[in-house]
């Protein structure tokens, strides 16, 4: 097959979209499909309309930011059996477009995109919500009608999407390589980083959505019993000034290393104690996975698609939303070294080999792709 999958981000700006349609295309590619990537060029490197970039097993087109008329022109170019749109913004118009006129299979996987839209402060997030119930129940309503499927993350999307009238709904979750993230990298070294042997680690945008700021207090009330634990912080966003005056303040233990290449990743994944992302919403975040295939498990909020991922005691903790308290009395439980911890990061392993590997995802995906055309 000829498949293309269009997406609004992409490298260098690091997502957990852009990991999701990286994976997928490295994996069809593999499979002995001919696939291609078409996206918005956001790394200020543009050198002219349209960049061809080729990886080791699938090409990649930039486009100008925006254009929707010249992304709808380069999908076609590709010539696709298949379209696969990433996510609800601008770009998914010219994909469905570009299908209608091809005659190819289209399938949208939303990403719980618009669950963020509730994030965005003062009047753009009234602007944003406004804008996405018109869109929603207008040309969004339309396209997922039109879908061949759609591909739903989680229970939530899977509910939304039959609402909205979807012909066929596949469940699919994220999935993460469980090769490139393995217990086994605990031992690469960070030199740049000069990190102590024990860390917690938080990984995401620095905002407030991710629950930066209630990790913050949870370490703070940690820190009130006698306990000082060293937390890193791998990340960039509008809120890390902030965030950083609090660590300051308060006098907590926190390494901010900004932002992070993905080949860092899996050491810092595996040589963390715990991995901590307590957000106000996540459809299926990728980092819990990562986190997981590198035998840490995880804390997250009991909303969204987390609660999919993380089995309470079993892979990692849930706390509610803005649970600081919650979240405290699991870290003091943490660093007393207590032995579920360690079970819990053999379990959180053991699932995402089981239950979340590309290798099992990427072909549930290509059967979809063949089941409903």
């Amino acid at each position: 097959m000829k498949i293309t999958h269009v997406c609004k981000v992409w490298y260098p700006r690091i997502t957990g979209v852009t990991v999701h349609v990286d994976c997928l295309a490295r994996k069809m590619a593999d499979a002995g499909h001919e696939v291609n990537v078409v996206t918005y060029d956001l790394s200020d490197s543009l050198t002219e309309h349209v960049n061809k970039h080729n990886t080791e097993n699938y090409c990649v087109f930039r486009v100008c930011p925006g254009n929707k008329t010249l992304m709808r022109k380069v999908i076609l170019k590709t010539e696709p059996d298949v379209i696969h749109a990433h996510g609800i913004w601008e770009h998914v118009f010219p994909s469905f477009q570009a299908a209608q006129l091809f005659d190819a299979r289209f399938y949208i996987t939303a990403h719980g995109t618009w669950q963020f839209l509730y994030s965005t402060p003062g009047m753009e997030r009234f602007q944003r919500r406004l804008y996405y119930r018109l869109y929603s129940h207008t040309l969004w309503r339309y396209m997922v009608q039109k879908t061949n499927a759609m591909i739903a993350l989680n229970a939530i999307e899977e509910k939304a999407h039959r609402a909205l009238g979807a012909k066929h709904v596949a469940r699919i979750p994220n999935g993460v390589d469980c090769l490139a993230f393995s217990p086994d990298h605990c031992d690469i070294p960070f030199p740049k980083f000069n990190l102590p042997d024990q860390y917690l680690f938080f990984a995401g945008a620095i905002q407030t959505q991710k629950g930066i700021f209630t990790l913050l207090e949870a370490l703070l009330k940690v820190k009130q019993k006698g306990l000082d634990p060293t937390l890193v912080v791998a990340g960039e966003g509008r809120d890390l000034g902030k965030a950083k005056e609090i660590a300051v303040k308060q006098g907590l233990n926190v390494v901010f290393l900004g932002r992070v290449e993905r080949h860092q990743m899996p050491g810092l994944m595996a040589g963390a104690v715990i991995f901590i992302l307590p957000s106000e919403d996540e459809p299926f975040a990728t980092v819990y996975l990562e986190a997981m295939a590198s035998g840490t498990s995880c804390i997250g909020t009991n909303t969204g698609g987390t609660p999919e991922i993380i089995e309470q005691g079993v892979t990692g903790f849930l706390v509610p939303v803005n649970g600081a308290v919650d979240l405290a009395n699991f870290l003091k439980k943490i660093l007393k070294d207590d032995p579920q911890i360690r079970q819990m990061g053999i379990n959180a392993r053991q699932k995402a080999v089981t239950c979340f590997d590309w290798s099992i995802l990427a072909p549930r995906l290509l059967q979809v792709y063949c089941d409903y055309v």
